[in-house]
């Protein structure tokens, strides 16, 4: 019974799956389909090692201020302090990585637009298929 069950439910899936495979508007669908390697295009950016290097000078000016006060607080001021000299990372990381983000942003959406492409995903996400704009985001935004 399972074995007629599943068998069954193969069968529906793969006249679907071929279905959908024959399908013009799939077809079209896949024609708008872009990805980009993100992560190559930070690494990419002008002067992102300026940016990484003053991020990480302001981790370790909080973890030296941390390590100054841990020893006189008790643990809610641990924590209290962890969570400031965290957020304040967190502020100093936005100040100087959000500028850069939407940068790369507008320039996915510019190339996306220009080579006619309605959806575009990160790179790590496709498995086949699509455009690779990689190299003109990078292009466009070493400009």
């Amino acid at each position: 019974m399972k074995r007629q069950i599943l068998s069954l439910l193969v069968a529906v899936l793969v006249c679907v799956g071929f279905t959908g495979a024959f399908s013009p508007k799939t077809a079209f669908a896949a024609d708008n389909i872009g990805f980009v390697n993100v992560q190559r295009v930070f690494s990419s950016y002008p002067d992102i090692s300026t940016v990484k290097a003053a991020i990480g000078l302001e981790q370790k000016k909080a973890q030296e201020e941390f390590n100054s006060k841990v020893a006189s607080l008790d643990d809610n001021g641990k924590r209290a302090l962890d969570k400031e000299l965290t957020q304040r990372i967190a502020k100093r990381e936005d100040e100087l990585m959000g500028p850069i983000q939407k940068k790369i942003l507008a320039a996915i959406n510019k190339v996306a637009k220009t080579q006619g492409l309605t959806t575009i995903l990160d790179a790590s996400a496709v498995v086949t298929g699509g455009k690779d704009i990689t190299k003109d985001v990078i292009d466009l935004v070493s400009k």
